[in-house]
């Protein structure tokens, strides 16, 4: 495969990563919109809570594998069977035991009783599924199949509006099946396309490369705790907004967060496809990252203007509470994210090399600032939580920028 013919493929699997994952962000606000007119908004706000909970502890026990699979598997050839079994226990212990753990504090007693007797078996059930859902983007990506994440994440967002559609009327135990349901079908489906390719590549490649121990603990020791950092600022600020504001607040700005949080899931969609061609092709990192950041502009650009425009219509379609208490926030939100384009493409790059500390930098500190924010700051108004997500993003892009400069001119000197 020619050069150019490997970057246009770059550029195809990150925009069917981008699509896939935005696509089922846009199902899952569309599911908010159900819920919303369907159910009453306390409710909502309590499955808000278990929602954000299983969330968080699939995003906490996943020690970060997702991420390092983009730079293994491309190494791995002929062994990337052994290398997927090692990692899919992890994650999948990783989430039982981070759920059982989770239930035993207060948050997790109050996601659980969203559904009253029922709310803690299927909260580990739901954080299994998803934990090993979340975990097979990158898997797939890793093993040249990014089409097949579209699909699947195509499949379970129809899925999901079909089963709330459907079971609307048990109210939150309704919410929570539309998430339940097309997991499982999901991770089952992704499943049969993860073993077959990983098997063709143990039968046609030669043994490659797997990770040792000094490169394992390097790698995920930084990049897990950027992971924690990420998974608390999307995950834990919406339940302590919910545990300070109130159940309706809270479903307001779990709204907004989502859409910001989308947002985020879709950059890195195709920040992992830069990921996957850097790990193979490291002497041409600044070629591909400034492909990459170019096309990241083009692609999110447009949808930050006009998602900041029409932030107001927008929260009307979940109703006219949610536009006077979360249009201001959006906005600031969505704004935040110009300047974290540019974090999202240094982490790729400092991934890519195998250099956790950087990443975990990056992403720590947007945790740092904001989890004091939701805590503190006094309860009239979401929009200085807002204030505080945009003011971070700016400080964290301005080092992000000038450490990627320097990382990427070493390279071309070395040259």
């Amino acid at each position: 495969m020619t050069a150019v013919a490997a970057d246009n493929r770059m550029v195809r699997d990150g925009l069917a990563l981008s699509a896939g994952a935005a696509f089922t962000s846009v199902a899952g606000l569309l599911g908010w919109v159900i819920s919303a007119r369907l159910v009453p908004t306390a409710e909502v706000g309590l499955t808000a809570a278990f929602t954000s909970g299983f969330l968080l502890v699939s995003g906490v026990t996943q020690v970060s594998l997702g991420p390092a699979v983009l730079r293994w598997l491309p190494r791995a050839g002929g062994r990337s069977g052994a290398l997927l079994l090692r990692t899919y226990a992890v994650v999948m212990a990783g989430a039982v035991l981070g759920s059982l753990v989770f239930l035993a504090f207060p948050s997790g007693r109050q996601a659980a009783a969203a559904v009253p007797g029922w709310g803690a078996p299927l909260f580990v059930v739901v954080t299994l599924a998803w934990a090993v859902l979340q975990f097979q983007d990158p898997v797939l990506t890793g093993l040249d199949r990014a089409g097949a994440v579209l699909v699947k994440n195509l499949g379970f967002g129809i899925g999901r509006i079909g089963v709330l559609l459907l079971a609307a009327s048990l109210g939150a135990l309704g919410i929570l099946l539309s998430w339940a349901v097309p997991t499982i079908l999901a991770v089952l489906g992704a499943t049969v396309v993860v073993v077959t390719a990983s098997r063709r590549r143990d039968r046609t490649l030669p043994g490659g490369v797997l990770p040792d121990r000094r490169e394992v603990v390097g790698l995920l020791g930084p990049t897990y705790l950027a992971s924690i950092g990420q998974s608390l600022m999307y995950y834990l600020v919406p339940l302590i907004v919910t545990a300070r504001f109130g159940p309706a607040p809270g479903a307001v700005f779990f709204v907004v967060w989502t859409a910001v949080n989308a947002v985020d899931v879709a950059a890195t969609g195709f920040v992992n496809s830069l990921v996957v061609r850097i790990a193979g092709e490291p002497h041409r990192a600044k070629e591909l990252a400034k492909l990459a950041g170019n096309r990241l502009v083009v692609l999110f650009g447009p949808m930050i203007v006009v998602g900041a425009l029409l932030a107001h219509p927008l929260l009307t379609i979940f109703g006219s509470d949610y536009a006077e208490l979360g249009s201001t926030a959006l906005v600031l939100v969505l704004i935040a994210f110009a300047p974290r384009l540019l974090i999202l493409l240094a982490v790729g790059v400092f991934q890519a090399d195998g250099r956790g500390v950087p990443v975990a930098a990056f992403q720590l500190a947007g945790a740092a600032v904001m989890l004091p924010v939701a805590a503190l700051l006094p309860t009239g108004s979401l929009a200085p939580i807002a204030v505080g997500f945009l003011v971070v993003q700016l400080a964290v892009a301005a080092v992000a920028a000038v450490t990627l400069r320097q990382r990427l001119a070493r390279q071309e000197s070395a040259a």
